[in-house]
């Protein structure tokens, strides 16, 4: 059976897409893995969402992140680093139901949306995930041709879950599930964080002043950082846009803020994290004030 269409399944769905007559699983599958891609998440996982907010049910969401997945292709080669991603998609594929979508949202994220799921069972599933990734035995060769077996790959896993009232949409889940994806990686990988927005406040509290100073002491340290925040604040850009305004060197910052958990890719387009924005309100006065004094304002 194949599990890439069985998810995509929907009797009132159309066969095929109104614009490109393409089949629907042409364009919403993912080729490597069989999961949902990126189109195909963007198509269906809204709608899942809005079903929950009819109902007022549970719905949860996963973001796995494989964690050091670069030095894999960096060392053996992308086509090792691919026969990673579809190992890990089977595990996720073996722990999850033909209820919910899978996604292989890009690079090595994946994204899985579980339907009338609370936080605490959507923490199990991520845990079951996490030891079937950290149980696998992956045959690889490497581009100078060595049969390798590589194991202990390991996943950081955010989990946030909520009853979606009127107001609510999937972004403000994606957002949640990030921040706890965050926590799960600054608190040595390997390991499931479940969003609680209670105790992530209490923590802010305690921990903001010194937050915020180590942060614009970093921030403060490159000519880029500024400008790039102060670019994406105002929502999501495309890569080429900020060449465009700052440069071609914005590109590395921006890697850097991904490294540090600031950032987020989505396909082409960059935008803050769900943590970054808890902190960039107060910052980001400082942050502009520095920007139009030595560069003047960027828009």
């Amino acid at each position: 059976m194949d599990h890439g269409s069985l998810r995509l399944h929907d009797e009132s769905a159309p066969s095929r897409c109104g614009s490109c007559a393409q089949p629907v699983g042409a364009w919403a599958t993912d080729r490597l893995t069989g999961l949902l891609g990126r189109w195909g998440w963007d198509d269906q996982a809204p709608a899942t969402y809005r079903r929950a907010q009819r109902r007022w049910e549970q719905v949860a969401l996963l973001v796995v992140d494989l964690d050091r997945f670069k030095k894999i292709n960096d060392e053996y080669g992308h086509p090792a680093g691919d026969v990673v991603l579809t190992d890990v998609a089977e595990v996720l594929k073996a722990h999850t139901r033909p209820t919910d979508l899978v996604c292989r949202h890009g690079g090595d994220e994946f994204l899985v949306l579980l339907p009338q799921t609370t936080g605490r069972e959507a923490a199990m599933v991520a845990e079951r995930i996490l030891r079937g990734i950290r149980a696998l035995q992956t045959e690889i060769t490497t581009n100078d041709g060595y049969h390798l077996t590589l194991h202990g790959q390991t996943a950081s896993i955010g989990v946030a879950s909520h009853v979606p009232s009127g107001e609510d949409t999937l972004i403000d889940l994606v957002r949640d599930t990030d921040a706890a994806l965050q926590r799960a990686k600054r608190g040595g990988r390997a390991r499931v964080h479940l969003h609680d927005p209670g105790a992530y406040t209490a923590e802010r509290t305690d921990t903001s002043a010194l937050h915020h100073l180590l942060a614009l002491q970093d921030l403060m340290s490159s000519d880029q950082l500024p400008q790039v925040l102060v670019s994406l604040s105002d929502g999501p850009k495309a890569a080429e846009d900020l060449v465009q305004v700052l440069g071609p060197r914005v590109i590395l910052t921006l890697e850097r803020l991904q490294d540090n958990g600031l950032v987020l890719r989505r396909a082409s387009r960059y935008e803050l994290t769900a943590a970054a924005r808890e902190w960039i309100t107060d910052v980001l006065p400082a942050v502009a004030a520095w920007t139009n004094r030595h560069h003047g304002l960027v828009h």
